[in-house]
């Protein structure tokens, strides 16, 4: 993860979803990474349309999904305002 330089293992989705809450809010960077070694205790790797779910979470907490590489990491950042 980005920021704190430690790494934890979310049990939850909700636990994740607070993760990045957090670093969006502290972090002054405007987006949040979680690395693979996370994503994968809530997103196994082979899991069918993981990116899909990864996603839908994301939209499903008020957050965007703006990057993602199977492998790597997936980058959130805060969902604009509808206008």
């Amino acid at each position: 993860m980005s920021g704190g330089g430690h790494s934890s293992h979310f049990l939850s989705m909700r636990e994740l979803a607070g993760q990045i809450e957090r670093e969006l809010r502290s972090g002054g960077r405007g987006h949040c990474a979680i690395y693979e070694n996370e994503l994968q205790c809530l997103w196994p790797l082979n899991q069918k349309d993981r990116e899909a779910r990864i996603g839908q979470f994301a939209k499903e907490h008020g957050f965007r999904l703006r990057f993602y590489k199977k492998g790597l990491c997936a980058i959130f950042d805060k969902r604009p305002a509808a206008l």
